[in-house]
């Protein structure tokens, strides 16, 4: 039986982490599942097809998703008994933030696009597969995607009223709850940060756990090298100043980064 885990985010828990603690134990996992990271969804383009669809909604988008995701797997290597391991948070849509009318409307449609395609890659086969989500306290999740919007985009809102702004969007466990009810033969799993951050490898445990590797294996897994910490509200403050003020973009940039490495630097010589 092939053992399959799809680890399809969701934005902003802990999933920088989690890819991390893949990544770092690769050589570990490869005998026994092949390792999908946005390294190659991104530079295949399959991750802007998936965001693509949640954005446009439309049957050609959604094939056009499957068809790539056909073509990748046909061409990767999964020798006879090798099973799956992807981990790709924009497999879900667009980050909501991003798209607040719709917010993971489409991950539901998204995820039984790609466990039908995988079906169709190993028909005939005796398949496991698991969908897997990470969940977060909505507070501390709006928190953490106002951050990340105000890095990344000139966006000029507080975080009361971004937050105002993002009232109408369901809950990341009502999102878990439409791909489940999409797929109701295939097991979803969840679990939420904030009862992984104290765990053996934080949010990279889930994967740990379904690895099930023997011992002397086991021993030698290592917890995430990289995360994205919550950047301090004084440099959240600055950062939002910035994108109020008159700067031009390239000044913008220039500016915002030496925040984040000044930030990054105090937080790295406090641990």
């Amino acid at each position: 039986m092939r053992r399959v885990f799809l680890h399809l985010g969701l934005h902003k828990t802990g999933v920088t982490a989690a890819q991390s603690f893949l990544f770092e134990n690769r050589e570990l996992i490869w005998p026994h599942y092949a390792l999908v990271l946005p390294y190659k969804t991104r530079k295949t383009g399959l991750a802007d097809a998936a965001t693509r669809h949640s954005l446009y909604g439309t049957a050609r988008t959604l094939a056009d998703f499957g068809d790539q995701m056909r073509d990748f797997l046909e061409a990767t290597n999964f020798g006879t008994k090798r099973g799956l391991i992807l981990s790709e948070e924009n497999f879900s849509g667009l980050r909501p933030s991003r798209n607040v009318a719709v917010g993971y409307e489409a991950a539901p449609d998204l995820a039984a696009c790609l466990v039908d395609t995988i079906r169709n890659r190993f028909a005939g086969e005796e398949l496991d597969i698991t969908i897997y989500l990470s969940l977060r306290q909505r507070g501390s999740w709006l928190y953490s995607l106002w951050a990340h919007d105000l890095q990344r985009l000139r966006l000029v809102q507080d975080f009361e009223t971004y937050r105002s702004h993002l009232d109408t969007l369901p809950s990341l466990r009502t999102a878990a709850e439409a791909i489940q009810e999409r797929l109701p033969s295939i097991d979803v799993q969840t679990q939420w940060l904030e009862e992984m951050v104290d765990r053996e490898y934080g949010p990279g445990s889930p994967f740990a756990e379904f690895l099930g590797l023997r011992l002397s294996k086991a021993s030698q897994l290592i917890g995430p090298t990289r995360a994205n910490p919550r950047l301090p509200e004084n440099t959240l403050a600055q950062m939002l100043q910035l994108n109020r003020s008159g700067l031009d973009d390239t000044e913008l940039v220039r500016q915002k980064a030496g925040l984040i490495q000044s930030a990054q630097n105090s937080l790295t010589a406090t641990t």
